[in-house]
C-alpha cells in the first residue's frame, strides 16, 4: 500500500502494515554533511521523493526490505549516486555529501532573463528542459532564477500531486513570470520518472 507523509510524499509500505514502527518495514536517515547538501533533490529506485532537508523525522523514508537505488541531484555538483540495503526492522542512516562538478561556469547578468517562480506547494521540484534545477522557494520572489535567452520547458512535480508543465520564450534583461498552484492527485507519470540529465541548466543566483 502507500503511505502519504504530511510533504504529500508517497513511500510504499507492505500490504496490511499499520504504521511506520511494523518489523516488516526499515527506516532510512539522510544525514546531510552541510547546509548545501540539504537542499540536494532525492530520488528513489528512479521516482522524485522529495529534497533531503525534509525527509527526516516524521517525513523520514520507511522502505520495504531488500536493495534500493538512491540518487541526489544538485544543480553545480555531481551527481551522488547510492545503494542501500534497508533491513526489516532496521534503521540505517547514510551521509549525504557532494562534490561541486568541476569546470561549471554561469552566463553574466546582463545577458540572461530572469523568472520568477510562485508556486504552491513551494517544495516541488523545478525541472528546465529536463535539468533539475531546484526547488521551488529557492527561486521565488524577487529572486527568481536567471536563465539564458530562447525557449525553455519548464515542469514542476511533487509526488502526490499533479505536475505542471510551461514554455516560456525568453528574452535578456527581461521579467518573467510562472505563478500556480499544483492539483492534489494520483501521481503523474512525470513526476515519476522524471531524472535530470547530467548538463544542468544555465542558470545563475540573483
Amino acid at each position: 500500500m502507500f503511505r502519504k507523509n504530511a510533504l504529500g510524499l508517497t513511500i510504499i509500505l507492505v500490504a496490511g502494515a499499520a504504521n511506520a514502527d511494523s518489523p516488516l518495514l526499515g527506516e532510512i536517515e539522510l544525514d546531510a554533511a552541510s547546509r548545501i547538501e540539504r537542499d540536494a533533490g532525492v530520488w528513489l529506485d528512479s521516482q522524485y521523493v522529495g529534497f533531503v532537508k525534509d525527509l527526516r523525522g516524521s517525513n523520514r523514508l520507511v522502505l520495504v526490505p531488500g536493495q534500493h537505488e538512491l540518487l541526489f541531484k544538485l544543480i553545480g555538483y555531481e551527481d551522488l549516486p547510492m545503494t542501500i540495503a534497508v533491513e526489516p526492522g532496521q534503521a540505517a542512516k547514510y551521509d549525504v555529501s557532494m562534490e561541486p562538478r568541476p569546470g561549471l561556469t554561469y552566463p553574466a547578468k546582463e545577458s540572461t532573463a530572469r523568472v520568477r517562480i510562485e508556486i504552491e506547494p513551494d517544495d516541488a521540484a523545478i525541472f528546465v528542459n529536463d535539468a533539475f534545477v531546484g526547488h521551488v522557494d529557492r527561486f521565488d520572489g524577487r529572486r527568481g532564477m536567471r536563465i539564458e535567452p530562447g525557449t525553455h520547458r519548464f515542469v514542476v512535480a511533487l509526488p502526490g500531486y499533479e505536475s505542471f508543465e510551461t514554455e516560456l520564450t525568453v528574452r535578456a534583461n527581461q521579467t518573467y513570470e510562472i505563478k500556480t498552484e499544483l492539483s492534489k492527485g494520483r501521481l503523474a507519470d512525470q513526476a515519476a520518472q522524471l531524472i535530470a540529465n547530467k548538463s544542468d541548466v544555465s542558470s545563475v543566483e540573483n
